[in-house]
């Protein structure tokens, strides 16, 4: 499973997601910084996937989705600083810094800690609450909380580190 979440983590990186620095160097602090987990403290169902868009403003969906109930616990995926927690637009926010440029965030999510509180891997940093009568909620018939992950403004997979990401394959090419 290790060997799968760094085989996508180095691909990801070697597109050239890695913003300053040498790719080998963020690679190695992404992976010796931290351990991730899913941000609960039991298994959820995991309802939508991360799907790339093809530029910056393009449709995709820029996270994943997990089928919860209003007041589950949200926990750190890894450890970090609560860098934002509020309502924002109409639903509530919690956005956790990592090491090496990267942040999860959670939506919708009432934090518990004050911005710039430290978190440790596991630690409860909030509960799923009910956004705004008018939030469109990511799954239309169950509600979830959406949880994405970026390595310096870059949208990833949050699968990429807590695992449950198949790893890319090559198809045979014929030359032709």
């Amino acid at each position: 499973m290790v060997k799968h979440v760094l085989v996508s983590i180095f691909i990801v990186l070697q597109a050239g997601l890695s913003g300053s620095g040498s790719t080998q160097n963020t690679l190695t602090q992404v992976y010796s910084a931290n351990s991730w987990q899913i941000p609960f403290g039991e298994p959820h169902k995991l309802m939508r996937h991360y799907l790339q868009p093809t530029s910056d403003y393009s449709a995709g969906h820029r996270g994943v989705d997990y089928s919860v109930q209003i007041g589950d616990e949200v926990r750190a995926p890894a450890d970090g600083v609560i860098l934002f927690q509020r309502h924002l637009v109409d639903r509530d926010v919690i956005t956790v810094a990592h090491a090496s440029g990267i942040t999860s965030e959670f939506e919708p999510a009432c934090g518990l800690l004050p911005s710039g509180s430290s978190v440790r891997r596991g630690q409860p940093i909030g509960s799923v609450c009910s956004p705004d009568s008018g939030y469109s909620w990511h799954c239309q018939t169950e509600t979830c909380l959406h949880f994405s992950v970026r390595l310096n403004g870059k949208y990833l997979s949050p699968l990429a580190f807590i695992g449950g990401l198949n790893p890319s394959r090559l198809l045979p090419y014929a030359r032709g």
